[in-house]
């Protein structure tokens, strides 16, 4: 698990198709449960937003632009931390509800 979170830290921010298929073909190989392709979507919007809101600094000089090329976690996080981090959330859902036997 520590391997696999330090693999997609390591990927840029501004993650590419090539990037996404990584990650969605690492979760397909390892979880018979969840869906590849969107949790490799959705990690690249959440851990891009979770930049931004850390450290705005970095989306308002444009350092994520095309003219500087993509940002690596550990650029981003060299970066100072201004604000309040953002607070993630955990939905949790009920189970399969049986039908009734006959």
């Amino acid at each position: 698990m520590e391997e696999f979170i330090q693999v997609l830290l390591s990927f840029p921010l501004d993650a590419s198709s090539d990037v996404l298929e990584i990650i969605s073909d690492s979760v397909y190989a390892n979880s018979s449960t969840l869906d590849g392709r969107r949790f490799a979507n959705d990690y690249a919007a959440r851990r891009k937003n979770d930049v931004a809101v850390r450290y705005p600094q970095i989306f308002a000089k444009g350092k994520l632009g095309a003219s500087k090329g993509p940002v690596s976690m550990a650029q981003a996080l060299a970066q100072p931390q201004q604000g309040k981090p953002a607070e993630w959330s955990v939905k949790v859902s009920g189970g399969k509800k049986k039908k009734g036997s006959k």
